[in-house]
């Protein structure tokens, strides 16, 4: 006899809805979802990570997590973690969702919105930014298998790279991790390097590759903020800008 989740299965079936639904007799077990920014911005990108000598600290970096399916269920919540908080390694658990057992791939999440601020050091200069980019960017087709055994306990991490905003290139598979041309956006010299000083500096000798409209240092920035997503670790997703 079918069971009270088969029939509910079968009834979203019949009005074309999609609620994760499996056959009653598929085992299933629960992902746990996070959000790590690991130690870049834990603990900061300290100079020797940095190819000027630069060491950049952030006082807050906080993401905003949308979108986010795994094994073919979606979480119904959205989360703004603040990956500047200390995890220990663990992460920021956003979502608890129950997957049909087995090996999952094709799992997708988005960022709406990531805001960061902190500071950048050399040579006894500080220089201080705080940004906020509200390109909304999915990621799908990410490098990772969710498995999942039946009565288990799984993780699927979503890790965030705080460096590529400071890389010198959009295409380079190992782009340097600079930060001298953002500090020298600071045109009036007062230590704060702000949206309108990094919209009036052209990005001089970085690499956008064939990326048109990325003509500022400003636009530079949102354009490293569309690929900062990542699953567990290195794991490298497909990154597809959304309409605001």
């Amino acid at each position: 006899m079918r069971g009270p989740l088969g029939w509910g299965c079968l009834l979203a079936g019949l009005i074309g809805a999609s609620a994760g639904c499996s056959d009653d007799t598929t085992g299933r077990g629960d992902v746990t979802v996070t959000v790590y920014g690991e130690a870049f911005i834990e603990a900061g990108i300290p100079a020797e990570a940095m190819a000027d000598g630069w060491a950049v600290t952030f006082d807050r970096f906080v993401v905003t997590v949308d979108d986010v399916v795994v094994g073919g269920v979606a979480a119904t919540n959205s989360a703004s973690p603040d990956l500047a908080v200390a995890t220990g390694g663990a992460g920021h658990p956003i979502a608890s969702l129950s997957v049909p057992e087995g090996k999952h791939t094709g799992a997708r999440f988005a960022l709406s919105r990531i805001e960061l601020a902190g500071s950048a050091s050399k040579d006894g200069v500080t220089k201080r930014f705080e940004w906020a980019f509200d390109q909304p960017t999915r990621f799908t087709g990410c490098e990772t298998t969710t498995t999942v055994a039946d009565g288990g306990q799984a993780t699927f991490e979503i890790t965030v790279h705080a460096d590529h905003f400071f890389y010198d290139s959009l295409v380079s598979e190992a782009p340097a991790v600079v930060f001298q041309a953002l500090a020298d956006a600071d045109a009036d010299g007062d230590g704060d390097i702000t949206q309108a000083e990094l919209e009036a500096a052209d990005i001089g000798g970085y690499d956008p590759g064939s990326a048109g409209g990325v003509g500022s240092l400003w636009a530079w920035l949102v354009a490293q903020s569309q690929s900062v997503g990542h699953v567990d670790g290195e794991g490298h997703c497909d990154a597809e800008p959304l309409a605001r």
